[in-house]
């Protein structure tokens, strides 16, 4: 049974699909003009309430990827590790594993910040800013998964 999307997931599907310029994170095809075609697909599952919003567990994938990646786990860790590195993915893959249970007062406060890192992506945007643009979360939310110094981001 699928989890029911909310306005939180609503708010980090675009910050997702915004980061990468609406580009797909693996085939790189641009989807500018067809958003619908583009989704955010989680490398650990939504339910995992730790990782559910965490900017490393997800990925601006179109469709046809997205299934791809869904049906072939391995392949999807190797393009997480590309993307974040392996140790990051290992820290995402940990801190889903880790019970949490959000308070509404933290729920507002992500809710908002997630708001306001859209609104900054999409204010650059329009002020001519290509490419992969990246946004945060409240630290007390990201849990110290950070990208560590020597492990490099790929922008597909």
């Amino acid at each position: 049974m699928a989890l029911k999307r909310d306005k939180f997931d609503d708010v980090f599907s675009q910050l997702v699909r915004e980061r990468t310029d609406w580009q797909c994170d693996y085939c790189g095809r641009s989807f500018h003009h067809e958003r619908q075609k583009l989704h955010c697909s989680h490398f650990k599952s939504r339910r995992h309430k730790a990782t559910r919003y965490h900017p490393y567990n997800a990925f601006a994938h179109c469709v046809g990827c997205h299934r791809k990646l869904e049906e072939d786990p391995y392949e999807f860790t190797a393009h997480a590790e590309i993307a974040y590195g392996e140790m990051t993915i290992e820290r995402v893959a940990r801190l889903a594993c880790v019970p949490v249970r959000l308070k509404t007062w933290q729920m507002d406060e992500l809710y908002q910040h997630m708001k306001n890192e859209l609104k900054r992506l999409q204010e650059l945007r329009a002020h001519g800013v290509t490419g992969r643009i990246d946004f945060t979360l409240p630290d007390w939310y990201q849990d110290g998964i950070q990208l560590r110094m020597g492990e490099s981001q790929c922008a597909a």
